[in-house]
């Protein structure tokens, strides 16, 4: 697993060390706040850049009917993570404005078990892994099988944390930070034509201060939106990349 550079790291800290020097007056506020057991401040940087949308694509028609979900791609190392990544995205798909319904992952798998289509599914992707395309003819055939026109195809291209054990601001010293980045795509296929109708990549790095080190910001909540910021921003509303920097801290009670 690849671990973001000194300088990445030292970049997102010093981002948190300004935003505390410009607030002085919330560092004892944060620290009631974590020994409380509500959301630690945490600094999120995100970027997403996508094709524009194809002119024979009229996006409405994704609020019209289901949209498909396959299984999400991932390397070797990271399959682990595709049930909380695919679940985000549902769940994006149902916050963004106008709503797309999504058959969730799990869902179409089943679907066309029951259809007798695994294997036909199966060298579907196997051949994306290969060239990096749906092949027409099966594709038609599982969109048939789902009754959706369109087809999402999500994937992880990394995933990384690292605990840095240095950060003191006016005499106040955190202990720890955790430092996440998450680079995921997303592409959007017609099942009936066999075209690739919009791609998009997005990348996310939060940096969250902890008393211990297994509090974190969940990984679903992180995944879920830079999901949101692709489907909306980049497929929705057609732009072809957006860059926000968020700083936040949260009052949530966990449970």
């Amino acid at each position: 697993m690849s671990v973001p550079s000194p300088r990445v790291i030292e970049k997102v800290i010093m981002k948190q060390a300004s935003f505390i020097r410009k607030f002085p007056g919330t560092i004892v506020g944060f620290a009631a706040a974590l020994l409380a057991g509500c959301t630690p401040l945490h600094l999120s940087d995100t970027h997403t850049t996508s094709t524009p949308r194809s002119q024979f694509f009229d996006v409405a028609e994704l609020a019209r009917e289901p949209v498909a979900t396959l299984g999400l791609l991932s390397p070797a190392g990271l399959q682990g993570l595709n049930p909380p990544l695919s679940h985000a995205l549902i769940a994006a798909l149902s916050k963004a404005s106008p709503p797309i319904r999504g058959i969730a992952a799990h869902e179409t798998v089943n679907m066309l078990n029951e259809q007798g289509l695994a294997a036909e599914y199966g060298t579907l992707i196997a051949g994306f892994g290969r060239g990096g395309i749906l092949e027409r003819k099966p594709l038609q055939r599982i969109g048939s099988a789902l009754s959706s026109r369109y087809v999402l195809l999500p994937g992880l291209a990394d995933f990384n944390q690292v605990i840095v054990d240095r950060f003191a601001v006016q005499g106040l010293t955190f202990i720890r930070s955790r430092v996440t980045t998450l680079r995921l795509w997303l592409q959007l296929w017609d099942a009936q034509t066999g075209k690739i109708l919009w791609e998009s990549a997005g990348e996310v790095t939060v940096a969250t201060e902890l008393v211990r080190a297994e509090r974190t910001v969940p990984l679903d909540e992180i995944a879920q939106k830079l999901w949101l910021r692709m489907i909306q921003d980049n497929l929705l509303e057609g732009k072809t990349g957006s860059r926000s920097l968020f700083s936040a801290l949260e009052r949530k009670e966990t449970r």
